[in-house]
C-alpha cells in the first residue's frame, strides 16, 4: 500500500470490517475506522497505528442517515482524497417473515442498504472527479441464493448486488473500480448481536452447524477478499461452496430448494 493512501472502512469495530482495516493498515496509510463501538474502534486504531498507519476513529450509528450525511460533508468535502472505501457495516435478523415487524425492515434497510448506498454515492462522485478510486461492497451468499428465516437480511444484501451489477460498468468508464464480496458463513459477532424473532442465538447456531458448511474466520475472509480485489476481480464469492452455489442456483434451483427446506425444517423444530 502506497504511503499517503486514504482508506475508509465501515463496520471497522468487529468482524470482517475489523480484519479488513487491520490488513489494510500499512506505513503512511490514512485509515478511517467507522463503527458503532467506540471502545473497539480505539483497539483497532491502536493495532493499526502499530503497523504504521495513521488511524482516524469515528464512532457512529450508520443507520442514522442524517448524522452520517453531516459527517461525510464535514470530513470528506469535494476535493478530499479518498482512494479506497470498504463498506462492511451490517446487522442481521433471524425469524420467519410472519414474525417480523415493520421497524425490523426499516432498521435493516437503513443499515444494510441505504447506508452503503449513501456512502457509495458520496465517495463515488469524488472518485469520478479524481478519475480513480475503489469501492468494495460487502454483501452475502444469501443475496445470490436466498436464505429463508433471514429474509430481511437477504433482501437488503440483494439490493447491494443490484447496485454493483450496474455501477461496476459506469465506474469502469471513469476509472473507478466497484467490487462486491459475497461470503458464506463467517464467524463474527453479527450473529450474537442479531435480532431474533421467535428463535434464539443458540437455535440459529445449531441450525447453521447442522447444514455442515464451512464457517470461515473473519481474518481468512478479509485476506481472501483483499487478494481477489488486488487481482482485479469485481464479483467475489467465497469460500468454494459459496462460488459453487452462485453457479448452481440459476441452473439447478431444486438443489437450493432442498437446502432451504432443510433450513426451515430445522428452524421449526421445537427447541
Amino acid at each position: 500500500m502506497a504511503q499517503g493512501t486514504v482508506i475508509v472502512v465501515t463496520g471497522a469495530s468487529s468482524g470482517i470490517g475489523r480484519e479488513l482495516a487491520l490488513q489494510l493498515a500499512a506505513p503512511g496509510v490514512e485509515l478511517w475506522l467507522i463503527g458503532r463501538d467506540q471502545a473497539r474502534l480505539e483497539e483497532v486504531s491502536t493495532l493499526a497505528a502499530a503497523k504504521g498507519a495513521v488511524p482516524r476513529v469515528a464512532g457512529m450509528d450508520l443507520s442514522d442517515i442524517d448524522s452520517a450525511a453531516r459527517f461525510l460533508e464535514e470530513n470528506f468535502p469535494p476535493g478530499k482524497q479518498v482512494d479506497e472505501v470498504y463498506l462492511a457495516a451490517a446487522i442481521t435478523l433471524f425469524g420467519e417473515v410472519k414474525d417480523t415487524f415493520a421497524e425490523d425492515w426499516q432498521l435493516a434497510y437503513q443499515t444494510n442498504l441505504l447506508s452503503p448506498v449513501q456512502w457509495t454515492l458520496h465517495f463515488y462522485k469524488g472518485m469520478v472527479a479524481a478519475g480513480a478510486g475503489r469501492i468494495v461492497l460487502i454483501s452475502s451468499l444469501a443475496a445470490h441464493a436466498g436464505y429463508p428465516t433471514a429474509t430481511i437480511y437477504t433482501a437488503m444484501k440483494a439490493g447491494l448486488l443490484g447496485l454493483h451489477r450496474s455501477l461496476v460498468h459506469e465506474g469502469k468508464f471513469h476509472h473507478v473500480d466497484i467490487h462486491i464480496a459475497s461470503p458464506g458463513y463467517v464467524e463474527t459477532n453479527i450473529y450474537k448481536r442479531a435480532v431474533f424473532r421467535n428463535t434464539t442465538y443458540e437455535r440459529v447456531m445449531r441450525q447453521i452447524q447442522a447444514l455442515g458448511f464451512k464457517v470461515m474466520t473473519a481474518t481468512d475472509t478479509a485476506a481472501m477478499i483483499l487478494t481477489k480485489v488486488r487481482r482485479g476481480k469485481k464479483q467475489i464469492t467465497l469460500p468454494f461452496y459459496a462460488s459453487f452455489f452462485v453457479w448452481m442456483a440459476p441452473r439447478f434451483p431444486f438443489v437450493i430448494d432442498r437446502i432451504h427446506a432443510k433450513i426451515l425444517e430445522s428452524f421449526r423444530q421445537p427447541s
